[in-house]
């Protein structure tokens, strides 16, 4: 027997067993789930193993390996008795005992039970008491309590502080702001220790508080600027690495409320310029975190667009025109570059698209006069669609078309007065913009085609309409108003012509219907305004006019079918 023979025996000895396999598979399935006829009723089987010998040593160990598959996707139950008791419990009740200490001290005080060092003593003795059982907390694993009170010792630390200077006048604001800083760089050595996200909160939110803390009969805003857009720097650092989302929102919220509340209420209004200074670093510091990390993107993005209102809000009612005008130009160059260099990112590169739209449209409205800002928008506008179309941005598109809108309603409200004027002008551009905002559509978005073109034209009807309208209004200016409802007439009829002749060009159904429309419009028009103003010749004459044209438009549809 050749090599070969011997192959194809072996082949047709292997198909023989996994045939014989697979009905022995099959009768183990019926005896283990069919009942077993009587001459009554069906009685169930008692299910066997499918291996005539397997042992209850065995059975359990394949019913042991069943049990031990994982469920997918079975979720915990949540345990409220920890997210109650041991989370959140401590955090109030907290809060509950600095209260108690602060009226403590003011119960002394004005009692005269403590003198003014005794009370001092004790505020730091508080506070060292729960920083080292805050330490012993975390060192037994009970980090919720451990967090809380090391936070809980850090704001005694600071309100001790501050009653030391500004209450009771101990010391001076130089060597109350150094404690007061120190105690911050505590805070911020046990986040960092810790990894708690409560504790910098905690520490955060006194270290903007610091300033105001601190009574001084010669405040410096360079010392505050400096001061609060460092501590911004380092928390929002701290917040980057250790990526806790709540801190980092609450350094961006903060900064913008301290120097606001400075700004209101400071008595020195020279260098205010340091404000808006203060929140350009900012701005820059967010872009730069957004543009080098991948943490929390959704909301870095969101404090980013919201970083370009704030400070354009800062520079806009601190700076001169010179100064806005540069800063916008420059935050327009600076987001065009950021958008190339980041192109290939598109997470990144439609809000940096979206941040330069928005510097734009404050550069337009800045710079430019009301009377050709509707045009200019307009450009902006349609320019802006075309790029979120081709780079597949939802939300620059949203932004361009409000853009657009914001420039549409600045025409509507803007009449032509004069036929050769900027607004005929402003008309033009916007009934071409609208045009290749159609074709944007029709060529990016097949999914939406019909649908577009049939809102689309409906609203260029519209547009266009009201354009035909002011324009024939003004060309006709000096004449009787029986002429000019005459010429009006005239001029819809030529549209509704224009719009027929485009439709049978072009194979549009749409626009016939249309044309056909704005000749029931006009017929509307002359039956209830015009007939008792115009002569008898000049109703026949429009009669006869509109209905050869009715008459013909039928024809043509009649003649298509």
């Amino acid at each position: 027997m050749n090599q070969d023979s011997k192959i194809y025996e072996l082949e047709a000895k292997l198909a023989a067993l996994e045939k014989e396999v697979s009905l022995l598979k099959a009768k183990v399935k019926d005896i283990e789930g069919s009942p077993v006829e009587t001459g009554f009723r069906k009685v169930p089987t008692k299910q066997t193993s499918p291996i005539p010998n397997l042992d209850n040593k065995a059975r359990h160990e394949s019913v042991t390996d069943r049990k031990a598959i994982p469920e997918p996707f079975k979720t915990e139950p949540t345990d409220w008795e920890k997210v109650l008791l041991q989370t959140w419990l401590p955090r109030l009740f907290i809060f509950v005992f600095i209260v108690g200490v602060v009226w403590g001290f003011k119960a002394a005080s004005d009692y005269g039970w403590l003198n003014d060092w005794v009370k001092i003593s004790l505020g730091y003795l508080t506070a060292a008491g729960l920083l080292f059982i805050g330490f012993k907390q975390m060192h037994h694993k009970r980090e919720v309590l451990g967090q809380v009170l090391l936070g809980g010792g850090i704001s005694v630390l600071i309100l001790a502080t501050f009653s030391m200077h500004s209450l009771y006048g101990m010391i001076g604001p130089v060597l109350a702001f150094t404690l007061q800083v120190a105690w911050i760089i505590g805070g911020v050595w046990l986040t960092m220790r810790f990894s708690s996200q409560g504790l910098a909160i905690i520490s955060v939110i006194g270290g903007f508080l610091v300033p105001f803390l601190i009574e001084s009969s010669n405040p410096s805003i360079y010392i505050f600027v400096g001061y609060e857009t460092l501590l911004f720097l380092v928390f929002l650092f701290l917040a980057i690495r250790l990526r806790f989302l709540y801190l980092y929102v609450s350094s961006f919220l903060l900064l913008n409320g301290a120097l606001l509340f400075y700004y209101a209420y400071s008595p020195e209004v020279e260098g205010s310029y340091l404000l808006s200074t203060a929140v350009i670093i900012q701005h820059a510091v967010l872009l730069y975190f957004f543009l080098t990390t991948d943490h929390f993107m959704k909301v870095q993005a969101g404090t980013v667009f919201s970083s370009v209102f704030i400070t354009y809000t800062w520079v806009y009612g601190i700076f001169q025109d010179l100064s806005i005008t540069l800063y916008l130009l420059f935050g327009i160059a600076t987001y065009a570059v950021l958008s190339f260099l980041w192109k290939q990112q598109k997470h990144k590169v439609d809000q940096l698209a979206i941040n330069g739209l928005l510097f734009l449209f404050f550069f337009l409205f800045h710079f430019f006069s009301e009377e050709y800002l509707g045009a200019l928008l307009l450009l902006q506008g349609i320019g802006a669609f075309y790029a979120a179309f081709k780079y597949k941005s939802l939300a620059s598109k949203v932004l361009s078309v409000f853009i657009f809108l914001i420039g549409t309603m600045m025409v509507l409200v803007d009449p032509i007065k004069e036929p050769l004027s900027f607004e005929t002008f402003q008309w033009l551009i916007l009934l071409v913009t609208f045009v290749l905002g159609i074709l944007v559509v029709w060529q990016f978005n097949q999914a939406v085609r019909n649908k577009a073109l049939t809102i689309g034209g409906l609203l260029f009807t519209f547009f266009s309409l009201v354009f035909v309208t002011q324009l024939t209004m003004a060309v006709t200016s000096d004449l009787p108003y029986e002429n000019r409802t005459l010429w009006l007439s005239f001029a819809w009829m030529t549209q509704a012509v224009v719009f027929i002749g485009v439709g049978i060009w072009k194979r549009f159904n749409l626009a016939k219907y249309i044309g056909v429309g704005l000749l029931v419009l006009t017929l509307v028009k002359l039956i209830l305004l015009d007939l008792p103003f115009i002569s008898i010749q000049f109703k026949a004459i429009l009669f006869i006019a509109l209905g050869l044209i009715g008459l013909i438009a039928s024809r043509v549809f009649y003649k298509k079918k």
